[in-house]
């Protein structure tokens, strides 16, 4: 039996020329970076031209800095925890105020979380049920002390894509000071992105949802944004992020990115055919079948879908038996048993929020693998209504 993986927004398997970059990284580069003799120089050479390489691939010109981390997760908490104490060592009279969404990844809120528990105002912006936001509430929120604003550039639940160009066109139209913060962990890799088209002053990044390795990641700073460093040490990473650097998950996101520059149109316009195609097979042959999230306005890769009468529990155990790997929802929340707070934050019922399945497409996926999981699908959804 075939395994068919559709989970691609929980992680992407690593692409053979990232294997093949990183293998020789590791037996070629095994000095410490901050060494001064020729095996540490040239990992540090290593270094800074994979940060130039990302650097590139932002469209970030001499705008800012490229800082490495170990996940999206530290970068997303680098760039809220970070400008927050940045903002207190520079205000000493002042309590920031945070604005974030109500779907936003754990990363974000659970910080924002962390945050509210030291005295940090926070505001959180809610979704209609389509999972958009609407642009003034965000910034009726905006305060004298507000500092920072993170919006998500696509959700990993459901793919909706958020419009952070106007978002943060109208933010900085408002206070020209706030710090703008995006995840884009779910958007590098699945949908076109450049800083010269959004005003952001930082974004965060994972390695292993593009193709690289997991353990990876990065958060781009834009040129006068202050932050502090959260993990104390060596002046690793301009000083922000301490530690001995991950040279061979450095590398990988480089040439993972390298790769994506030359194929992301070829790539994209056939991933977005194979979603379209997939969309169209499953919703034509199962009745009882809702979209979750935003039916334009999403990555064509994703599709959040509940199956009436049909727990996701056990329908994905049985795709499981049939070689199908989905998910239903993030996968760092996986084995819990609370409902997913995006779903919630659209206003939907625990019936249809307890029956939804997130599949996602990628690279490697297939026609073939489409119809072989539409074929297991109805099986199982099947199956599990009349209970034979």
């Amino acid at each position: 039996m075939p395994r068919i993986y559709l989970d691609y927004n929980a992680t992407t398997p690593v692409d053979t020329a990232v294997l093949e970059e990183v293998v020789n990284t590791l037996k070629n580069y095994q000095g410490n970076p901050s060494s001064v003799y020729e095996e540490g120089r040239a990992a540090r050479i290593l270094i800074e031209d994979s940060r130039d390489l990302v650097k590139s691939f932002l469209d970030a010109g001499n705008s800012g800095e490229v800082i490495f981390t170990s996940s999206g997760s530290e970068s997303i908490n680098l760039a809220i925890t970070g400008s927050v104490y940045a903002y207190m060592k520079n205000n000493k009279k002042k309590v920031p105020h945070i604005i974030t969404s109500t779907v936003e990844h754990h990363a974000v809120l659970n910080t924002f979380k962390f945050l509210e528990s030291i005295g940090i105002e926070t505001t959180y912006v809610g979704v209609n049920e389509f999972g958009m936001i609407d642009i003034e509430e965000i910034t009726g929120a905006i305060r004298e002390n507000t500092s920072l604003v993170s919006i998500m550039g696509a959700n990993n639940e459901t793919g909706t894509l958020f419009p952070i160009k106007q978002i943060f066109e109208e933010v900085k139209k408002i206070k020209e000071d706030v710090i703008c913060h995006s995840d884009l962990v779910q958007v590098i890799g699945k949908a076109h992105f450049s800083l010269k088209d959004v005003p952001l002053d930082m974004c965060s990044f994972s390695g292993h949802k593009f193709y690289a390795l997991k353990g990876c990641g990065a958060l781009y700073v834009k040129k006068g944004v202050n932050i502090e460093p959260i993990i104390h040490g060596g002046h690793q990473e301009r000083g922000l992020r301490a530690g001995t650097e991950n040279i061979a998950g450095i590398v990988s996101i480089a040439k993972g990115m390298s790769i994506l520059k030359n194929i992301m149109n070829e790539e994209a316009a056939r991933i977005n055919s194979l979603g379209s195609i997939f969309h169209d097979k499953l919703f034509y042959g199962i009745e009882g079948i809702k979209l979750n999230g935003n039916p334009v306005n999403r990555l064509k890769n994703t599709l959040n879908v509940s199956f009436d009468g049909v727990k996701s529990e056990t329908l994905l155990f049985n795709l499981d038996l049939y070689g199908i790997s989905a998910s239903a929802g993030s996968a760092c929340n996986a084995g819990t048993v609370s409902l997913s707070h995006v779903l919630k934050a659209h206003g939907y019922d625990a019936k249809r929020i307890e029956s939804a399945i997130r599949f996602s497409i990628g690279r490697y996926t297939t026609e073939d693998d489409i119809d072989y999981a539409v074929s297991a699908i109805k099986k199982g959804v099947l199956k599990l209504r009349t209970g034979s």
